[in-house]
């Protein structure tokens, strides 16, 4: 019998736990996003949920991105809202944040409204056009 290997149980219980590790390794850089106020003011937490409303869900996650693979304190937080509007249109609109652990700063990255990347003004005004629908 071999062990170890990717598709037996160890492998896989490996796989998870490393999975595990990396996601807990990220839940400070999620944290520090959602209580930060960069930039609109109001708790990032709080912005999303309230995007969200009564009829959506908000989701979290963070990577190391690509474009700051050089600096290692650099953490990508993403924050996905998935709607339904009051005409039943479904609306996606994701948030990324950036936040550097060495510096504690947190900075907004891009905002998307359905598929459509925003510049920060723009995007302001079409997330208030969402909260109308």
């Amino acid at each position: 019998m071999r062990r170890g290997l990717p598709g037996s149980p160890i492998g896989v219980l490996g796989l998870a736990l490393a999975l595990l590790l990396a996601a807990c390794g990220l839940r400070a850089d999620i944290d520090a996003v959602k209580r930060s106020n960069a930039p609109t003011g109001i708790q990032n937490e709080e912005l999303m949920n309230q995007l969200a409303g009564a009829r959506g869900q908000v989701s979290w996650s963070a990577e190391h991105p690509e474009k700051y693979k050089d600096n290692p304190n650099i953490i990508l937080v993403r924050a996905t809202v998935d709607r339904i509007g009051h005409s039943g249109t479904k609306h996606k609109v994701v948030m990324e944040w950036i936040h550097n652990r060495q510096t504690e700063k947190v900075d907004m990255e891009r905002v998307v409204v359905d598929g459509e990347e925003k510049n920060l003004l723009g995007g302001a005004v079409q997330l208030f056009l969402l909260q109308l629908d």
